[in-house]
Formats: structure tokens, sequence, C-alpha cells
């Protein structure tokens, strides 16, 4: 019984699909190596821009900064102690301690989040936020008001 074999030509099929797709993958894969790219530049120039301007930052008067500040964050303490409203009282805290060290830094750190403030150097500051952040954020507000009025008017004090 004799059998026949016909062997098919390799490659019988047209190489436009795999052409076509190969090509796609790559340009897809540059298109997303270029954003990375240039997003990492972006970053590292306004990195950079924020660094300069702290670095020629030149605070007008200190002392007077700090009256003004201690004034403000006693005037959150007596709100507090008509309303005892706790989370409106560390949300008042939060931002004041972030003006303070915008304006005596040049560091916009109003627009930090947490970490990003660990990253800058300024520890103080990075504790009184943290500790701000569980009674600022959480379902049920609790925290020591007065205490962390305090630590803040300390922060404040001895700030140079």
């Amino acid at each position: 019984m004799p059998t026949t074999v016909e062997l098919q030509k390799m490659f019988k099929f047209s190489p436009w699909p795999l052409t076509i797709v190969a090509t796609a993958l790559v340009v897809f894969t540059l298109i997303l190596i270029a954003m990375f790219v240039f997003s990492g530049i972006k970053n590292k120039r306004a990195g950079r821009k924020n660094t300069i301007k702290a670095l020629l930052w030149t605070p007008t008067n200190l002392d007077k900064l700090r009256q003004e500040y201690l004034a403000k964050l006693m005037q959150i303490e007596l709100d507090f102690d008509s309303d005892k409203q706790i989370r409106s009282a560390y949300e008042r805290m939060s931002v004041l301690i972030r003006e303070f060290t915008y304006k005596a830094t040049g560091i916009e750190v109003l627009k930090y989040s947490l970490s990003e403030i660990k990253g800058t150097g300024l520890d103080a500051l990075a504790d009184l936020i943290e500790e701000y952040y569980e009674p600022e954020f959480d379902k049920i507000s609790e925290g020591d008001v007065k205490a962390s009025i305090e630590r803040t008017r300390k922060v404040i004090s001895e700030w140079n």
C-alpha cells in the first residue's frame, strides 16, 4: 500500500499579520519607555525648582512670624475650649504649622503628604503632622488636643 506525503512550504501563510503585530508591540514599548523617561525628567526638574526656591528663600522676620503664629495657635485653643471640636482643632493646627513652615523656609509643605514631609528633613514638622493624622482623618476623632497644641507651640517657639 503506497503512501504519499506532501510537504508544505514553511511559512505558507502571509507574514504581514505577524509583522504588523510585532511592529505594534515595538512601538507600544517605545512609547512606554519614552513616557517613563520624560516623566522622570519632569519630576527631577520640579524637584530642583523646589530646592532652588528653598535655598533662595530668606524669611523677613522670624520673631515676628513666630509671634503671629503663636497668636493664631492661641485662637485655635480658645475656639477648642468653647466648642470641643477635636477634628476641627487638628485640621486647623495642621494648616497652621504647614503655613508657618512655608513662610519660615519657603518649602511648600501645604501640598505635601506625610511621606513627602518626612523626605524634607523637617523632623519636628513630620512628627506633628503624623500626630495630627489620626484625629484629623479617622471616623471618630480622638486625641489630646491640649497636648498637641503645646507640642505645636514648642515647635513654633524653638524654630530656627
